[in-house]
């Protein structure tokens, strides 16, 4: 497949940049332009409309190259990763769908990524459980060896929010603290990189249950930002699975969100939202497990019924629910 031919006009940005590579070897280049499409997709789009209304293929181009050599591609990464990779595309491009400038571009978009059956993958080659993030984590080694605590929350369905705190061992009890954005890199495994003290510093973070290992992939002390000696490594224990990052008045809401609820129209139909999870059931059984986030202000890839606050389930979207429910058993009320 050959892509469309190069428009003379010289532009910066990861689209031009892949125009002018065009070619089936643009594997960086395409991913590059999935990055800034999953960060400003309006602005893409209008590229693409731009490119389009050219006579030029280069948007066909990234859609099929993109899907070949990433979302299809089991040597690019695990089937979660690519799940979750395809479904924050299909969030990205949703609200333009019905666009009168973009929806052709956001519609081909969808037509193409929407019909990936990547989930059938991850019924054979991936654990059925899916664990929750977000909450706090801790550690305290005995003797006063050392000890941390790690808060957690869900951004999207490609990285975490975290702050980092530790304390070496006594006598001096040195400290370091770190705070970020850990992007994915496997199946429950996100990594973190910083330059910030003048050297390289990279973390990894595995979910494993009701943990989550720390591991210092490259760097020291100093290039982490951290006390003499002291080191994240470490297997941080669940301690709840309470955002740490909303305010209190947005965690009690989300209390009162929690629990289980069972359609005013169908008595069947149920949904429980609990330790950061949200569950669709129907007769007893549950049908699908999503990881849950509550956003006090709407993302941009969401459209609440009246301007309420955002629920998030992060493999779909669940912002408002086509029924209604009431609550049957409550967790508790604050």
């Amino acid at each position: 497949m050959a892509f469309g031919s190069l428009s003379c006009k010289k532009e910066a940005g990861p689209w031009a940049t892949f125009i002018e590579c065009s070619s089936n070897a643009c594997v960086a280049e395409a991913i590059a332009v999935k990055d800034a499409f999953l960060e400003n997709p309006q602005a893409l789009l209008e590229q693409f409309a731009k490119t389009y209304e050219k006579g030029e293929d280069h948007v066909v181009g990234w859609i099929y190259l993109l899907r070949d050599s990433v979302l299809l591609n089991g040597s690019f990464a695990e089937p979660q990763v690519r799940f979750d990779l395809q479904q924050a595309i299909i969030q990205a491009a949703k609200p333009f769908e019905n666009d009168p400038k973009l929806g052709e571009m956001a519609k081909s978009v969808l037509d193409e990524v929407e019909m990936l059956a990547i989930a059938s993958e991850m019924e054979e080659e991936i654990p059925t459980e899916i664990v929750p993030f977000a909450g706090t984590y801790s550690y305290e080694l005995p003797n006063e060896a050392g000890s941390g605590e790690l808060n957690i929350s869900v951004v999207n369905s490609e990285s975490i929010r975290f702050a980092l705190s530790v304390v070496g061992s006594g006598p001096a009890f040195n400290q370091g603290v770190m705070e970020g954005i850990a992007k994915m890199t496997g199946y429950n495994q996100f990594e973190y990189e910083t330059s910030e003290f003048g050297g390289a510093c990279k973390l990894e973070l595995v979910f494993t249950g009701n943990m989550v290992s720390v591991s210092t992939l490259e760097g020291d002390s100093p290039s982490c930002g951290f006390g003499n000696n002291v080191r994240a490594d470490g297997e941080y224990n669940l301690v709840n699975h309470d955002d740490p990052f909303l305010t209190p008045a947005d965690a009690k809401k989300v209390k009162k969100m929690e629990g289980d609820w069972v359609s005013a129209d169908d008595p069947k139909s149920g949904i429980a939202i609990k330790n950061s999870m949200y569950y669709d059931n129907y007769d007893g059984e549950t049908l699908g497990a999503f990881r849950f986030q509550y956003y006090p202000k709407c993302p941009d890839d969401c459209a609440p019924a009246g301007g309420s606050p955002a629920s998030k389930s992060l493999d779909r979207t669940n912002f408002a629910t086509k029924s209604f429910f009431q609550i049957a058993k409550p967790s508790r009320f604050p």
